[in-house]
């Protein structure tokens, strides 16, 4: 089985603009640190959205959990990894080691299957991600390389929480919109005090403070392209399929971010590197493609 060419344009649609967001993701951290960056990330793409849309018909504890895997742990995580060093463009990358978190999750509690080419693809990824990590390692920014580890994690596990929401829902599928808006604003609180509590006085205000266009004009394409827009649209998908046909069309993140940091900043990569990126890409081909070639011939890719 192999997700409908409608799905896979628009997972790819998601991916291209998550990658491209790492731009307004380093640009802003130039301004406003990591906790209080994440904080009006959330805070703008639940309001005014909360007053359009009903909350969904889940426990409040499942919109929360979500909110601090997604909100205070991938992107907090993210943005601390990113001020320590690691390069935006490298970090797209990285982080897609999500899909493998995901696909194991749902594997754990779901009791999903995984394809032969998913499974293969999957690691040749891993393989392209260890030459990248080992590159870091070498670099100096080995503290960097795994808190981008580890916010991959706190991803997949809020890929995980989203799939529970649509299985436990009252009143049938939830909406994307829905679960984003308030998702998000139950993340606010955490973010909030977090900033209140260990970065600099004033931090949390400082897009009010010290407003400019440029800072407002990147929190608007990370609040509504890569929150609303993207991680809306990715949870729906999720709950549609298995997390082993979407998640590898994560892959093509750092694609677009790696291209978008070296036009934008100038990043380099070294050619281990180039190397590395080239034999996660081969794995999201085999991942992707292999279920759609196997039902072309007409034979179970998983036999």
């Amino acid at each position: 089985m192999a997700l409908p060419w409608r799905d896979s344009l628009l997972a790819l649609a998601i991916a291209t603009v998550w990658g491209l967001t790492f731009v307004s993701i380093k640009l802003s951290l130039m301004s406003v640190p990591p906790f209080a960056l994440s904080g009006w990330r959330f805070f703008m793409a639940a309001v005014p959205l909360v007053f359009f849309v009903g909350r969904p018909q889940v426990p409040w504890r499942w919109l929360v959990l979500y909110a601090l895997f997604i909100a205070v742990g991938q992107f907090a995580v993210l943005f601390i990894a990113l001020n320590l060093g690691m390069p935006a463009g490298l970090m797209s990358l990285v982080v897609q080691t999500q899909v493998f978190f995901t696909i194991g999750l749902a594997v754990a509690f779901f009791g999903e299957s995984v394809q032969r080419p998913q499974l293969i693809g999957a690691l040749v990824a891993a393989v392209g991600l260890i030459v990248i990590g080992a590159t870091k390692l070498q670099s100096g920014v080995a503290g960097a390389f795994l808190l981008v580890l580890l916010a991959a994690f706190f991803w997949g596990a809020g890929n995980t929480v989203a799939k529970h929401v649509a299985r436990i829902a009252t009143a049938g599928r939830v909406s994307a919109m829905n679960f984003i808006a308030w998702s998000s604003l139950a993340a606010v609180p955490p973010l909030a005090l977090i900033s209140l509590l260990v970065e600099p006085d004033g931090a949390l205000w400082l897009p009010i403070t010290k407003p400019s266009w440029s800072l407002w004009g990147n929190l608007c394409v990370l609040a509504y392209a890569a929150q609303v827009f993207g991680y809306g649209l990715w949870s729906n998908l999720l709950t549609r399929y298995p997390a082993s046909m979407v998640s590898p069309f994560a892959l093509w993140v750092p694609v677009a971010g790696m291209t978008a940091t070296a036009w934008a900043f100038g990043e380099r990569l070294t050619a281990i590197q180039i190397a590395g990126a080239a034999i996660v890409l081969a794995g999201l081909a085999v991942a992707v493609l292999g279920p759609r070639w196997g039902a072309n011939r007409g034979c179970r890719p998983d036999a």
